[in-house]
């Protein structure tokens, strides 16, 4: 503003303050440090200052909010902290207005110019506008009170802290709900500053009270009163002087305050004093009747249990004892809250519980957690969706295959997360982050991983179909079959035995033994309008179960009995353990089922497919592997040979009923001729190409006469 050396320019800044224009008075304002630089100190304080407090009670709330914003940096210019109560005096009327953010802007200025106070400076200043305010009859005047006793409290001396803890509690107690509303809003801040046997001489009986006053809205606040004293006192105070209150207030008539209990309880520190009865109070709230208490404590479950995890750090071995709580205890409430008949409840626990598993499972110190959080993720909401914390996803899995050398289990268990992440995945998202960790467990040393972790690959065909498992992870079991150790060569062969036999098939409720593999191609068959794409499909599975049944047919050891030594029926129940219980706890797919979307031009249904892959890629291994050097891999390989025979005798027998041949008539000889054609295409290996196109060379030189390399290669070897 340059200089000011005439009444010109604070007459200018007087017009500005009281123009009927917002904006004008509000840039005027902001420009007040310019402004207050230009002139000295003492006409700062002796005529601006007094030209603000003369035109605040004009000034609309918007201008009155950054005044309260400028007067907090404006000690400089009035001489420091001396002469601090001169700006003092005009935030006070800021903070005694009806518009809340300006009461609390001009608090904040107070509490921030209080802190570079001196605590002589501090009861000079602060002290009397305190007395002040109190006897006013104004409201207002009394709730901006309690803030300045917080503020200015901890720089006074004993003597006055004392009176300051007496006026505090008359104005808790004061007739306006107003007034103690607003108190208690500032005990909250009060009491941390308070000595422990001040609060329980003095304030707990404040508590009492407020978790009894009349209006609701004043019980809310004694919820987070309690809180804050709980963090003054010691773990059997806790459950001595507050407990039997606060559970009142879980029980409170009015489904706010129980709503606030939910949400603060987790604060409320637990104890093995008390542990017991703050669980049975968040039960309380999980299973309260009105929904927006459930709602709220479904969004509080994590850090509930953060808390919980806390208040058994300092017992030994407190891991386990933490999990066991878990699962008797907060896994029972989590299933409630799961099945929960508000939509509310369980999109809050759907966008909480997420937080809770990626931090749990990060936490490497608690390897036996990791482990039960996995086995329950499939129990979790189906839209809880994992992919949205990618970068924490990776890490997770990371971390356990590298730090989980002691807990093998908790590896396998790997696939629970595996199986639930990609409900919701695209097999884009599983090759880019998950394929390359499901290949480490296919390779882990444990032999139990190993045998358990292909129990999802017919799962993972179901969610991404057989074009995706042709080119991603049938290769990686094919692999497997050239492996230099023995016994990881049988990977190739639980692979290939789950896909034929999939243990986490679902059973159809109306299943019969004698209808399993084309049950639902029949029904799309006989009720679709245009039914040939469906008979053609048909006729693709009756062809390649024929050539499949051909090239596992008058193998010797199909002759062979189950007493010469191939039976290798382990029980993969003792591998799996309860790995293999979850996997099938949320398992809905019945992995043979044929649907609309499952036949098509880039489709094939999971049957096609898998006939399509053991006559292309696994049948020759096998055949390999019965040849194998190491007697026990060449049983294993029998054995599955003779599991694939009955596969497609098995199939066969539903290819023999009389719809079959019927809808098959259908077509004509040249759509089966088409149909043949196209599938030995795609049963050509890439050997078989090469040598096509060996042949399809020879045949080219020929045409093209090119007999003087034929007589020139007889020449050198006569020579």
């Amino acid at each position: 503003m340059g200089e000011v050396n005439s009444d010109n320019d604070i007459n200018v800044f007087k017009d500005a303050i009281t123009d009927d224009n917002v904006s004008i008075q509000v840039d005027a304002i902001k420009r007040l440090p310019f402004l207050a630089s230009a002139m000295d100190i003492v006409r700062t304080r002796e005529e601006l200052i007094p030209c603000l407090a003369d035109c605040i009670d004009a000034m609309p709330d918007e201008s009155c909010f950054n005044l309260a914003e400028q007067l907090e940096r404006f000690v400089p210019f009035i001489g420091g902290n001396d002469y601090v109560g001169s700006i003092l005096n005009i935030l006070i009327k800021l903070a005694c207005e009806d518009e809340v953010v300006v009461r609390e802007r001009a608090v904040k200025a107070m509490k921030n110019i209080c802190s570079n106070l001196d605590n002589e400076q501090c009861e000079k200043s602060f002290y009397p506008l305190i007395d002040q305010l109190i006897g006013s009859d104004w409201f207002t005047m009394k709730c901006s009170a309690g803030c300045l006793i917080s503020i200015c409290y901890a720089k006074l001396p004993p003597e006055k802290q004392s009176e300051l803890r007496n006026t505090f509690r008359n104005l808790i107690q004061d007739d306006s709900p107003m007034v103690r509303r607003s108190a208690g809003n500032n005990l909250v801040d009060f009491i941390p500053l308070m000595d422990p046997e001040e609060i329980k001489s003095d304030f707990i009986p404040v508590f009492d009270n407020l978790a009894q006053d009349e209006q609701d809205s004043v019980r809310i606040l004694a919820v987070d009163v309690g809180i804050a004293i709980s963090k003054k006192l010691k773990d059997f105070e806790i459950y001595e002087y507050l407990l039997k209150t606060f559970k009142l207030l879980g029980v409170d008539i009015s489904w706010r305050v129980r709503q606030r209990v939910a949400w603060k309880i987790h604060e409320m520190r637990s104890s093995e004093h008390n542990r017991e009865e703050i669980i049975n109070l968040y039960k309380s709230c999980v299973r309260d009747e009105e929904a927006e208490v459930r709602v709220f404590a479904a969004k509080n479950l994590y850090n509930f249990v953060l808390n919980l995890l806390d208040s058994y750090k300092s017992q030994p071995q407190y891991e386990e004892l933490f999990e066991k709580c878990f699962e008797e205890e907060i896994t029972p409430e989590i299933h409630y809250m799961i099945t929960d008949l508000s939509e509310d409840v369980r999109v809050a626990l759907s966008s909480n519980i997420l937080s809770l598993i990626m931090d749990a499972l990060e936490n490497e110190e608690f390897m036996p957690f990791k482990e039960n959080m996995l086995k329950n993720l499939n129990s979790l909401p189906m839209d809880v969706d994992i992919t949205k914390s990618l970068k924490s996803v990776k890490n997770v899995i990371k971390n356990l295959l590298e730090n989980s050398q002691m807990h093998w289990r908790t590896r396998r268990n790997l696939l629970l997360a595996f199986a639930h992440i990609t409900r919701n995945a695209t097999s884009e998202f599983f090759d880019e982050n998950l394929k390359i960790f499901y290949q480490y467990l296919l390779n882990d040393p444990i032999f139990a991983i190993r045998r358990t972790t292909p129990l999802i690959l017919p799962l993972l065909i179901k969610q991404f179909g057989m074009n995706w498992a042709k080119d991603s992870v049938i290769p990686m079991f094919v692999f497997f079959s050239k492996d230099h150790r023995y016994l990881f060569r049988y990977v190739t062969l639980f692979g290939v035995e789950e896909l034929i036999h999939p243990t986490l098939d679902q059973v159809r409720d109306d299943d019969d033994k004698s209808e399993k593999y084309l049950v639902d191609l029949k029904e799309l068959i006989l009720s679709s309008e245009d039914p040939k794409k469906f008979v053609e499909t048909l006729v693709k599975i009756v062809k390649l179960n024929e050539k499949l049944d051909k090239e596992v047919d008058g193998t010797e050891i199909l002759n062979q009995s189950e007493d010469d030594g191939i039976c290798c029926d382990d029980n993969i129940s003792f591998y799996a353990e309860d790995t293999l219980d979850n996997l099938k706890k949320d398992q809905k797919l019945t992995i043979f089922s044929i649907s609309r979307d499952d036949i098509g031009d880039n489709t094939i249904c999971y049957l096609e497919g898998v006939l399509l892959i053991l006559i292309k890629e696994f049948v020759k291994v096998i055949k390999d592997l019965v040849q194998d050097p190491i007697k026990n891999v060449q049983n294993r390989a029998k054995a599955t040979l003779r599991n694939i025979k009955n596969f497609t005798v098995n199939i066969k027998g539903e290819i023999n009923q009389p719809w079959v041949d019927e809808a098959i008539g259908k077509l004509t000889e040249e759509d089966i001729r088409r149909i043949e054609e196209e599938l030995n295409g795609q049963l050509m290996t890439s050997e078989d190409k090469v040598v096509e196109n060996e042949i399809i060379d020879c045949d080219m030189a020929e045409d093209e006469g090119i007999d003087e390399g034929v007589g020139n290669e007889e020449e050198k070897l006569e020579d």
